[in-house]
């Protein structure tokens, strides 16, 4: 079995994450549950910060939001040929 360490992920991983995180998330939104989409938010920018290797207390000049957009960009790029919606309303 091999088990990855936190540092060991690959973009793709990061990427699988983020999309889980991203559905989690909106459905959060659907259903008007503020804490859960508050709780989301806060897991996708950590999953990006670790993605890039970012050391937010090091490198106060990046731009997070604009991070966050480029990743959103790449994990719904990989995704989408592999994608299957599911409407369980």
């Amino acid at each position: 079995m091999n088990i990855l360490t936190r540092d060991e992920g690959t973009g793709s991983e990061y990427a699988r994450i983020f999309r889980l995180l991203s559905a989690a998330k909106d459905e959060a939104q659907k259903l008007k549950l503020h804490n859960l989409t508050h709780l989301t938010n806060m897991a996708l920018l950590q999953v990006v910060i670790d993605w890039d290797g970012i050391d937010p207390e090091r490198e106060l000049d990046v731009n997070l939001e604009k991070l966050i957009g480029t990743k959103t960009q790449v994990a719904m790029k990989d995704a989408s040929e592999n994608l299957v919606l599911l409407d369980c309303h």
